[in-house]
C-alpha cells in the first residue's frame, strides 16, 4: 500500500475512535479540528517533499561508497544557457541528464539532437511546466507527458522512460497518471536552488557545503549565472576526488525503452 493511503487509513481509524468516544463521552471539537489539520499537514508535506515517496516510488539517491555524482538539469532547453552548459560538459567529458519541458523542445529541437548526439540522456518534465500542473486532471497530466514523450521520440527516435515532476510536487492524481506509463520517477539528493540564489558565490558555497558523498545534483539550464558556478563546482569536485557518471548508469535503470 502506498504511504499516503496508509496515512489516510490511520487518520480514518483515529477519527472513528474519537467518534466512538464522543458517543459515550462528550469530546471537544478541538480533537476533530486537530485530526483534520494533522491529516492535511501530512498530505501537504508528502506532496511538496519529493523524498517522502508518499504517492509512489521516487528515486532521490543511490547507495554507493564511492564519491560519485550525477548531474541533472531541469526546465530547458534554453536558447542561450543550454549551449553553454553543453559546451562545458563536453570540455569536461561529463554526461548528464536533461529533464526537458515539451514546449521548449518544440522551440529548440536542435538542442535535443545535440544532447543525444553528445551522450546525454533526456527525461520528461511535462509539456507546459505550468504553475498549477499538480492540480491538473489525470487525463490532462497524461496528455502532457505523452505529448513531450512523442516530441522527443520524433527528434531522437528513442522513447524516454525518466520523469521528474515539475517543481518536485507529487500527488495522487500524478500517481494515477504515472501508473499507465512506464516511467522511473527521479528526484534529487542535492537541490542547487539556482532559481532563487543568484549570487554566484552563495550558490557555489551551497553546492560545496551540500555535496557530501555525492548523489543526484539538481540544476536548471535556464539560469545564466549557473554556468560559471558549474564550472567552478566541477573543478572543486574533481580536486576532492569525486567522479561524474551518467544518471542511468549510476542508478542501473533504463533511460529509454
Amino acid at each position: 500500500m502506498l504511504k499516503y493511503k496508509k496515512i489516510l487509513l490511520a487518520f480514518g481509524l483515529l477519527l472513528m475512535v474519537v467518534l466512538l468516544m464522543d458517543y459515550f463521552y462528550p469530546v471537544s471539537i478541538g480533537w476533530y479540528i486537530g485530526i483534520l489539520i494533522a491529516a492535511v499537514g501530512m498530505l501537504a508535506y508528502g506532496s511538496i517533499s519529493i523524498r517522502s515517496g508518499f504517492y509512489g516510488r521516487v528515486i532521490c539517491s543511490f547507495d554507493s561508497g564511492d564519491k560519485v555524482m550525477a548531474l541533472t538539469f531541469d526546465d530547458g532547453p534554453d536558447e542561450l544557457v543550454t549551449p553553454q552548459v553543453l559546451d562545458l560538459l563536453k570540455r569536461e567529458h561529463i554526461k548528464a541528464a536533461f529533464f526537458c519541458v515539451g514546449s521548449r523542445i518544440l522551440t529548440y529541437p536542435a538542442l535535443i539532437e545535440r544532447m543525444d548526439r553528445e551522450g546525454h540522456i533526456i527525461g520528461n518534465h511535462s509539456f507546459s511546466h505550468h504553475f498549477f500542473f499538480d492540480l491538473f486532471s489525470v487525463k490532462r497530466m497524461e496528455e502532457e507527458l505523452m505529448k513531450t514523450e512523442k516530441l522527443v521520440e520524433r527528434i531522437i527516435h528513442k522513447k524516454i522512460q525518466l520523469f521528474r515532476p515539475p517543481y518536485g510536487v507529487t500527488n495522487p492524481l500524478l500517481a494515477r497518471a504515472l501508473q499507465k506509463m512506464n516511467y522511473s520517477v527521479i528526484g534529487w539528493t542535492v537541490k542547487s536552488k539556482d532559481t532563487v540564489i543568484r549570487d554566484e558565490q552563495k550558490l557555489y558555497d551551497r553546492l560545496t557545503g551540500k555535496t557530501g558523498n555525492g548523489g543526484i545534483i539538481l540544476f536548471h539550464d535556464t539560469r545564466p549565472h549557473l554556468v560559471p558556478v558549474l564550472d567552478k563546482f566541477i573543478k572543486y569536485a574533481r580536486e576532492n576526488e569525486y567522479r561524474f557518471e551518467r544518471l542511468d548508469k549510476i542508478l542501473q535503470i533504463a533511460a529509454y525503452e
